[in-house]
């Protein structure tokens, strides 16, 4: 895989994201651009903020314009499909917005209608929603702090737009020191829209999840949809700095979504090697150190197998009970846990080799890499345990 490109030096965590944007995006407009007439896309914070390129193209003005401009150009070749792409940047910094306009004049065409607003957009959510009003919309909405940006009452007249998409940035760091600070707990309970009663004796992990879980579920109910996340770490730290938030009213957005979501997580591990690779020379250690803990408590962020975690999330939803394994019930899989769709077929190709788990429908002997294909329901196929006991040992 090649390397974190050198604009992206110092804010690995933006190539991460951006990754995950260009790469999902990419999908979707290609996948919905067949059947819509209008596509638009909106960044409600839009930058440009810490930029290294000339051109931007290491933000995601730059990405997202490139991006909107190629998909218009392959659809209409590859499926005679004419979409009209339209973009709104909103920006409140005053010298960023300046840099925004720039780039537009010199970059807008005929291929992407962009335009600009100048100001916080939460003061314009009214004006947001009737301009997203026509066609499809994807919402990216990428704060730099979390304080009323991202509270479900704020965004609800865009979540009730009937075909919209959002990326969610959510600053976890952030959030997790304001939840011991007095001073917050008024901003905390509007974000996830109730206290979170915490124990005190939860792990990082267990308390990571709850509030992730809570948020998902605050700002499902007025989305009425589903919501998947995958998290973005601290360049060099075994740490999350936030999490990517998705929503989406269809299954198999989710599915594309978290295949998306698996790139950026090979991404992630490369980057985060590459830091501590330059973290160890700076200090002049061994190469033989590279993945030692450092004295600043720096740690290299290992490259997990989760093949075991799937094959016990697998084995705790399968019973001697036929289950279809449609698209709907993988999508569950993978909102459910931080699973990635390799993961899950890796486990299931070991319980079947391990004669744990069984598809009731179909020889899979031959299926080397996707023993589980998870189609509509009337292609989809049933699984079973093969034996009441075939569970893991721990």
């Amino acid at each position: 895989m090649a390397p974190v490109p050198i604009e992206y030096r110092g804010r690995e965590q933006a190539y991460v994201k951006h990754t995950i944007l260009k790469t999902y995006l990419q999908r979707l407009f290609m996948i919905i651009g067949r059947n819509e007439k209008v596509i638009n896309y909106v960044d409600c914070f839009a930058g440009p903020w810490s930029e290294e390129s000339d051109n931007l193209r290491d933000t995601s003005i730059g990405i997202s314009m490139n991006l909107m401009k190629d998909c218009a150009k392959s659809l209409e070749d590859q499926h005679d499909a004419k979409v009209k792409f339209r973009a709104l940047y909103i920006e409140k910094n005053d010298a960023a917005y300046t840099k925004l306009q720039n780039f537009l004049s010199e970059n807008s065409d005929s291929t992407v209608d962009a335009t600009s607003l100048h100001g916080d957009y939460t003061t314009m959510i009214g004006e947001i929603a009737r301009w997203a009003s026509t066609g499809f919309t994807f919402f990216f909405v990428d704060p730099k702090g979390w304080l009323k940006v991202i509270n479900a009452p704020v965004l609800a007249p865009l979540l009730a737009l009937n075909r919209a998409e959002f990326l969610i940035n959510f600053m976890y760091d952030f959030v997790n020191r304001a939840m011991s600070m007095k001073a917050q707990q008024e901003n905390i309970e509007a974000l996830l829209g109730k206290q979170l009663a915490l124990s005190g004796n939860e792990t990082a992990i267990e308390r990571q999840q709850l509030i992730i879980d809570q948020y998902r579920e605050v700002i499902a109910s007025l989305y009425k949809g589903r919501t998947a996340y995958v998290k973005v770490q601290r360049p060099g730290h075994d740490r999350a700095l936030y999490f990517l938030i998705y929503l989406t009213r269809h299954v198999k957005g989710i599915i594309v979504f978290k295949e998306a979501a698996e790139r950026m997580d090979m991404i992630q591990r490369v980057s985060q090697f590459e830091i501590r690779l330059r973290q160890q020379a700076i200090k002049r250690l061994p190469i033989q150190d590279l993945f030692a803990s450092s004295e600043d408590h720096t740690e290299m962020v290992s490259a997990e197998d989760n093949r075991f975690l799937a094959k016990n999330y697998i084995l705790s939803r399968l019973t001697s009970s036929p289950l279809l394994i449609d698209n709907d019930c993988w999508a569950s899989f993978l909102m459910e846990t931080e699973l990635y769709p390799t993961d899950l077929q890796l486990a299931f190709k070991e319980l079947a080799a391990e004669g744990r788990v069984s598809n009731i429908d179909k020889d899979i002997r031959l299926r080397r890499k996707k023993p589980v294909k998870p189609d509509w329901a009337k292609k989809s196929e049933r699984w079973i345990l093969s034996s009441p006991d075939a569970k893991l040992d721990c």
